[in-house]
């Protein structure tokens, strides 16, 4: 057996990596620009506006980009009994510069594909997404409503008012 050859130069240092995703559960959809509240197809994500950022209903297909079947998830998000249900963010993959975040208030199960009922909170531009723009969706759920707490007691009485001046006579 021959003798062990001398270590090698250590390699340069490699490039940097790209920005993580907004925290949450996040899925890989294709943004779909048709503005109609109809099965936006698998592996799509549509708005109910063509200026996203004023949006009131996402439509969504029960299946991402990657065949993943999200119905459980949404069934959790919509069974949170608070006003707000939780917030979603809209971006565009690679680039967490253009999105559109929005308040969850409620959700429909429409065999196949879901209405999500929102409320914009906060955008990059007024329309950041074009047609087959790859998107990430990523969900935040609220805690649900807390048990009502026990009434508070019954506060002091105020002060009797001042005493006010005497009316004019009548006439007679």
């Amino acid at each position: 057996q021959g003798f062990q050859g001398a270590q090698g130069f250590q390699g340069a240092q490699g490039s940097q990596g790209k920005n993580g995703n907004f925290g949450g559960a996040t899925f890989d959809y294709t943004f779909d620009i048709s503005i109609s509240a109809t099965d936006p197809g698998t592996g799509k994500v549509r708005l109910n506006n063509v200026s996203q950022n004023t949006s009131t209903e996402i439509y969504i297909d029960r299946n991402n980009d990657d065949g993943d079947n999200i119905d459980n998830f949404l069934q959790t998000v919509l069974s949170v009994d608070s006003p707000i249900k939780g917030f979603v963010r809209i971006t565009k993959k690679f680039d967490s510069g253009a999105f559109l975040l929005f308040e969850i208030t409620d959700l429909t199960d429409n065999s196949g594909w879901w209405t999500i009922d929102v409320t914009n909170q906060a955008f990059s531009n007024i329309s950041p997404f074009i047609n087959l723009d790859d998107v990430l969706i990523s969900f935040v759920t609220s805690g649900d409503t807390g048990a009502q707490g026990a009434q508070g007691f019954q506060g002091a009485q105020g002060a009797q008012g001042f005493q006010g001046d005497q009316g004019d006579q009548g006439d007679q």
